[in-house]
């Protein structure tokens, strides 16, 4: 029986690595809401499922050594987590436009858990980390990055990841990641600019004002009105960064493809 097969049980542990790895570091299975033996049993149930379906071929007989399977164990899980990365890059740039945004009307010491990484984020963070997050689910995203996990195992042997072409994609991501964040804070930037100017201009006409009572109500009122218009708009915006986010993990995928 192949269950009791040990090439066909360690194929399966191999596949649960990949798998869990991708799992920890992929936005929506990685949410802390989700709990730990959930992500467990999806990957156990997974990894039994495609194991079988694998293409044909033998495991690399080193595989069965204690190095060996430790070596294996590592790529896999490198190879999960650069998946996962790939998928959440996006997430971060989100996460890190809300902060400037955050910083420019007045709250950056309103920082407060994030539940989407457990970091610190101010209130901005969190609420378009949640816009995302909730659109991903609706526009499927996560149906999405689970058949391009899986058709990895179709041009990506088990141990047999090329991690080290990784690291240039990554490279060139970080560039990209600060581009996005950028575009999505430019309105917010720009807006409140014009209220520093605005208010520079009232402080030159009304020296007797207190500029520093006024400026901060000011800035925070416009930037929730903002706020209100931005998230209404940025729902027709999201399905061009989840297809940047698919991109990105077939780039990846494709990547490490063994020479």
């Amino acid at each position: 029986m192949p269950s009791v097969n040990p090439e066909y049980l360690v194929a399966v542990f191999l596949v649960f690595v990949r798998i869990g790895a991708c799992f920890v570091a992929m936005p929506f299975f990685g949410h802390s809401s989700v709990p730990v033996r959930i992500r467990i049993f999806l990957a156990i149930l997974m990894a039994h499922s495609l194991t079988g379906l694998l293409p044909a071929g033998e495991l690399d007989p080193h595989i069965f050594q204690p190095l060996g399977m430790m070596a294996a164990v590592i790529i896999e899980a490198l190879t999960g987590i650069l998946f996962g990365f790939a998928v959440h890059l996006i997430f971060y740039a989100v996460q890190y436009a809300g902060e400037v945004m955050g910083f420019q009307i007045g709250l950056a010491m309103a920082h407060v858990f994030n539940p989407i990484d457990g970091s610190q984020s101010n209130p901005i963070g969190n609420i378009l980390s949640y816009v995302v997050l909730m659109l991903f689910i609706l526009l499927e995203g996560h149906h999405h990055v689970i058949r391009a996990v899986v058709i990895s195992f179709d041009v990506v042997p088990l141990a047999g990841a090329n991690l080290a072409a990784g690291g240039p994609l990554l490279l060139d991501w970080i560039g990209d990641f600060f581009t996005t964040a950028l575009r999505l804070a430019a309105p917010f930037m720009v807006t409140i600019f014009l209220v520093d100017v605005a208010l520079g201009v009232f402080a030159r006409m009304v020296p007797q004002a207190d500029l520093f009572s006024l400026g901060i109500p000011a800035k925070l009122l416009a930037g929730i009105l903002l706020l209100l218009l931005y998230v209404g708009y940025f729902f027709p915006l999201f399905p061009s960064l989840l297809n940047e986010m698919i991109s990105y993990l077939r780039l990846m995928i494709e990547a490490v493809v063994p020479l």
